[in-house]
């Protein structure tokens, strides 16, 4: 948005004191740049504006400032743009964003901390934008945080450039912050650190430190490196091949949530003929809502495997695999 086009465009839309109150925000410094924004909003207050609902949060979270650290001004200024961007040009297909009172004040309360330099708080702003899709307002606080040292934020900035999310995708950046925020003991970011030297992205490849990295993971809990640790223990990657201790680390990872190796323990159990553990480890991975282990749940009623063949609880769990997408559910369905 041109700043210098604002003023003109407010007047056009009625908005004559916050018109003249703009360019005073990039002249004034400290309190007085605050209070100006202040008086800008209310002159948008009078009118009742129906904002978005993020734009509503952003718009609340402001005006509940009344103190900030000269450091984050642009971040400031940045949010003031959005509101008037709101302003000039209301959005019209919005996603609704249902939030209790206390949630908001949570949220107001975070905004006023990061403000002033708090980086915890700077990181639940940053993650409570994301959870409303608002990763162009995210970033800012997590590299923020970042900055502050914190690990989960730079674990964060490295995602988003790892991802190419808001920022160019940089391979560089994301393998600096996983390596960073790692060595200060960050269990998933020493995950991601060990994927890059397991990929080779970035990094030259290298099985074997990657196998010593998810390893660490692994110990500090990270689900998803239990399951690569079974799967290199399984294929003799990175360290001698060893079906016991694969077994181990699928199981583990399998507790500890992952359903690629509950789905990989019911797979191994069916190929064995053990009907009984497929089904467990198919049942826990269809109660956690895993697509995949609903449709092998699905298979094991309509065959009889592991317990009496039952086509209607069959349908059922075939069903629930074909709403969330499976298309090899929605066929056995036809089938059926």
């Amino acid at each position: 948005m041109d700043i210098q086009q604002l003023p003109k465009d407010l007047n056009q839309h009625g908005f004559q004191k916050a018109a003249e109150l703009l360019p005073m925000v990039t002249v004034k410094q400290g309190i007085e740049k605050l209070e100006t924004i202040t008086e800008i909003l209310e002159d948008f207050q009078a009118v009742a504006i129906d904002f978005s609902d993020d734009i509503s949060i952003l718009y609340a979270q402001v005006r509940a400032l009344s103190v900030y650290d000269e450091t984050y001004q642009e971040i400031l200024l940045r949010d003031l743009h959005y509101i008037l961007q709101e302003v000039l040009t209301p959005a019209h297909d919005f996603a609704s964003i249902l939030m209790e009172e206390a949630e908001l004040k949570e949220a107001i309360t975070w905004y006023q901390q990061a403000m002033q330099g708090d980086s915890d708080a700077q990181l639940a702003l940053g993650k409570f934008y994301k959870t409303i899709n608002r990763d162009n307002w995210a970033f800012g606080w997590y590299e923020a945080a970042a900055n502050a040292g914190n690990p989960d934020a730079i674990y964060w900035v490295g995602n988003y450039y790892f991802d190419g999310i808001i920022v160019d995708k940089n391979f560089k950046k994301a393998f600096t912050c996983y390596k960073k925020a790692a060595l200060k003991g960050h269990p998933d970011a020493m995950n991601n650190y060990a994927d890059m030297y397991f990929r080779g992205e970035y990094v030259e490849k290298d099985v074997q430190r990657a196998f010593k990295l998810f390893s660490i993971a692994a110990q500090r809990g990270v689900a998803e490196s239990m399951y690569t640790v079974g799967y290199l223990y399984k294929n003799g990657i990175g360290v001698a091949m060893n079906l016991e201790k694969a077994k181990h680390w699928f199981i583990r990872s399998a507790l500890a949530g992952d359903d690629y190796a509950a789905n990989h323990l019911g797979q191994e159990a069916f190929e064995q003929d053990n009907g009984e553990d497929a089904l467990y480890w198919f049942q826990m991975a269809a109660d956690r809502q895993d697509a995949l282990g609903k449709f092998n749940l699905g298979f094991c009623y309509e065959s009889g495997t592991g317990t009496p063949m039952n086509i209607k609880k069959a349908k059922y769990w075939y069903q629930q695999a074909a709403l969330q997408g499976d298309t090899e559910a929605k066929e056995k369905l036809k089938g059926l």
